[in-house]
């Protein structure tokens, strides 16, 4: 016979339009005899859920509550604590197609023996995209010693005294939120396999959103933005855009083998920096900016690289771009990433027509030997527009061009770096943005 400490438990299972599948959740719970209510939070569904509820009111155990719309899951959550009258609370997600009352009591259980303070339902599907490449890279850097194969699960059994002690993320990120907020507190947390799980798949549209929500939670509750650093600069080739994406634009212009013949004559000291830059952009000459635009709004940007610079801006860090691009691919990337600040090569244009010549105030700034040089001062002058000292800067890149920078900053972040050299230069290497977030303190 199991020997509880708290008999009993209250489940609060939030649901938003999942009429066809929140029956099965509903029903394995009031199978268990230690369940002392069961509070169902219909999120302002759009759909059936509220007829579909009805046919458990007669379980005395059943309490239903209506929001008059659509909330999020971390108020529909917050909801069911206000009402609970239990100890020991369960949040349990209204999708689970093939949940049973046995794999919800593993989750259960360790609480109500005070084995622990926290169990997390672990199950064993594929892990989602969210949890893959957003949130389990900043989970191993923010804490190197635990392990969670499902940092975002909804399956969660606590103490009521713990959830009323913190607060909740309203969307998507509460789960995540709820996670820190137990590691923070010291709380003895558990992670139970509970098996085979099936959930009801996201549209793309909402992995992206969901993404966003649950790094902005990382962000804020491991309190990352310091202010230590106050300006964050990208270079642009293999760091924010793959070069491939790079060559791509190039090919659609046409002047793609051109500009290779170009840089294998600047690898072999044959042209220096400012004859390397001169003889590309003539080739653009009769290009319109219009069609340089509507090309680059094709590419592929880097995974999370805008999430990530949406994040660091709204954290009121600073953020720029340096390339020895030219400025029209440069400032499209630039505004799609919502990036304000950038140091790049103008092109002169004539009623939006390229002419093949550099603009005045470039051939003074990009005229320098090597290309190495010229990033260099590209460095030294957006230091000195963005009011920051070198010691304020986080620089990322990928390529060795841009070792100068990173010896010149307050902290080198190597992005999937090809040369051992920058590895070895970096205080960091990273293999995807959201990692950035993590590192800055």
């Amino acid at each position: 016979m199991e020997k509880f400490i708290y008999n009993k438990f209250s489940a609060v299972v939030p649901s938003y339009n999942e009429s066809k599948r929140c029956t099965r959740v509903i029903s394995e719970l009031l199978k268990i005899k230690e369940l002392f209510e069961l509070i169902f939070v219909d999120d302002g569904s759009t759909d059936d859920t509220e007829n579909t509820a009805k046919d458990f009111f007669n379980d005395p155990r059943f309490r239903y509550i209506k929001h008059k719309k659509n909330k999020g899951k971390g108020a529909a959550l917050f909801s069911g604590i206000q009402k609970a009258k239990s100890d020991v609370i369960l949040f349990l997600d209204a999708d689970l197609q093939n949940i049973t009352a046995a794999k919800i009591k593993r989750i259960v259980y360790p609480v109500l023996k005070d084995e622990v303070d926290v169990a997390r339902g672990a199950f064993r599907r594929r892990r989602g995209r969210v949890t893959e490449y957003a949130v389990r890279p900043m989970m191993e850097i923010l804490f190197p010693g635990m392990y969670f194969e499902q940092p975002i699960s909804g399956q969660i059994c606590a103490k009521k005294s713990f959830l009323k002690s913190v607060s909740f993320e309203k969307r998507y990120g509460v789960d995540i939120g709820l996670l820190f907020d137990a590691i923070e507190s010291g709380q003895r947390i558990i992670e139970v396999d509970i098996g085979k799980i099936v959930h009801k798949a996201n549209k793309e549209d909402v992995i992206g959103e969901m993404s966003r929500q649950v790094l902005e939670t990382m962000i804020k509750k491991a309190g990352l933005i310091q202010h230590k650093y106050k300006l964050v600069i990208f270079t642009l080739d293999d760091t924010l855009i793959k070069k491939s994406a790079l060559d791509s634009i190039f090919k659609k212009l046409g002047v793609l083998k051109e500009i290779e013949k170009n840089s294998e004559l600047l690898r072999v000291n044959k042209i220096d920096m400012a004859d390397f830059l001169h003889k590309n952009a003539r080739l653009f000459e009769g290009i319109s900016i219009e069609k340089i635009t509507e090309i680059t709004d094709k590419i592929s940007l880097a995974k999370y690289s805008y999430e990530v610079i949406h994040a660091l801006r709204k954290r009121k860090y600073q953020v720029g771009i340096i390339s020895s691009n030219f400025s029209p691919i440069v400032a499209s990337l630039a505004r799609r990433l919502g990036v304000p600040n950038i140091e790049s090569v103008g092109l002169v244009d004539k009623n939006g027509l390229l002419t093949g010549k550099i603009t005045e105030g470039s051939v003074k700034k990009w005229s320098y030997p090597t290309i190495e040089e010229t990033y260099r001062h590209a460095f030294v002058r957006m230091v000195k527009k963005s009011e920051v000292r070198s010691s304020e800067v986080v620089m990322v890149a990928s390529s060795e061009r841009a070792i100068p920078l990173m010896t010149s900053s307050g902290l080198s972040i190597a992005y999937h770096p090809k040369s051992p050299w920058v590895k070895t230069i970096a205080d960091k290497t990273i293999s995807l943005h959201a990692e950035i977030l993590a590192i800055i303190e």
